[in-house]
């Protein structure tokens, strides 16, 4: 594979309340001089935590891309987390990600998220 984990998938502030933007940092390395990746977030479907970049709407998902190289590179993801439509009140949230490298080839990693209430 050419991408490499070097550390695992981290959320901060963790635990957090809701609304409130979250960091989602990770450090990552490739077998190849440069190489495009693509980044995908999940959570799961039925609960009331949602993602909601800027003035989008919220959503269960987001992507973007980045280029990684052969020495270890941060990679960070600031978004928002919102209550939107689900089951809750919920206390522990799972982040999926998927890490697609240029051959297609998939990671996973996830990271748990403590809900705090105010």
């Amino acid at each position: 594979m050419a991408i490499q984990i070097r550390k695992n998938l981290t959320a901060s502030p963790n635990p957090t309340s809701v609304p409130k933007h979250i960091q989602l940092t990770q450090t990552l390395r490739s077998t190849l001089p440069s190489e495009p990746i693509t980044i995908a977030y999940r959570l799961a479907p039925g609960h009331q935590i949602w993602f909601q970049d800027g003035d989008d709407p919220p959503a269960k998902t987001f992507n973007r891309t980045e280029t990684v190289g052969p020495t270890d590179q941060i990679c960070r993801d600031r978004i928002g987390l919102v209550i939107g439509p689900g089951t809750g009140p919920v206390e522990l949230v799972q982040i999926d990600q998927t890490i697609t490298d240029s051959l297609g080839i998939s990671q996973p990693d996830l990271v748990l998220v403590q809900i705090q209430r105010v």
